[in-house]
């Protein structure tokens, strides 16, 4: 899995209308992601412009007024709120035009999954879209069941046998396990591990799969080939 990626969230309420990459696509900084429907937007902009434009015509010309028309001045202070409150507005619609389009805060690969299941769907502020992350800074995420969790080591060390390479294994050290089990994609209870790679010349790239080995304490071997037969006894007898 990615280590440290930048995650890209939605920023505002809107309908995702275009996505401008494609999965694990290589981007620079500031490469456009994807694009909100701004019609909306736009709309509202051209509006907002046209009302301030009224607002400071009416004010040049009361302005003029006033040079001959004593009571035209007081007007002028209402019309200078006016200006500069629709003036906030343009400025607003303006940044929120400008947000509807999302670019990379960093160089790297974007992931997320099929762009099109993004077309067309709502989304909210904040909502995770999609990340970026540097292809070669990657760490170990393994999922331990109930059963296999044991008390661990500092620094445990981690072999992983990618799928793609299984006669050779890459090599981790324990940052944390989870404290909790969490629900998986396939409705069984895991614990999260997180590993830090070892460096070495060759990194793996993210999203490559595998099976991680754990190595725990040292133990007899009578404990270890009896500790989940005893464990399943005593929890069917209920001692």
């Amino acid at each position: 899995v990615p280590l440290n990626p930048a995650v890209i969230r939605a920023p505002l309420d809107g309908v995702v209308d275009r996505v401008l990459v494609m999965p694990n696509q290589h981007v620079a900084e500031g490469a456009p992601l994807f694009e909100f429907d701004r019609t909306n937007i736009q709309n509202r902009l051209d509006m907002a412009i046209k009302a301030l434009a009224t607002v400071q015509a009416e004010y040049r010309k009361v302005a003029q007024q006033a040079v001959f028309d004593p009571d035209g001045r007081s007007k002028l202070a209402v019309l200078q709120g006016s200006i500069a409150e629709h003036s906030t507005e343009v400025d607003y619609l303006r940044q929120l035009d400008e947000r509807g389009v999302v670019t990379a805060p960093r160089a790297g690969v974007v992931l997320f999954e099929d762009p099109t299941e993004w077309i067309g769907r709502p989304v909210v502020t904040g909502e995770r879209v999609m990340m970026v992350a540097s292809e070669r800074e990657v760490e170990i995420e393994a999922w331990l069941s109930p059963s296999d969790v044991i008390e661990l080591p500092t620094n445990a060390r981690v072999k992983l046998y990618l799928n793609a390479d299984p006669l050779t294994h890459v090599t981790a050290w324990v940052r944390y396990v989870a404290h909790e089990a969490v629900q998986r994609y396939d409705g069984q209870f895991a614990y999260r591990l997180r590993a830090s790679l070892e460096l070495s010349a060759t990194t793996p790239q993210v999203g490559l799969k595998g099976t991680a080995k754990v190595e725990g304490e040292t133990v007899s071997l009578a404990y270890w080939v009896m500790r989940r037969p005893l464990a399943s006894a005593r929890a069917w007898l209920g001692v």
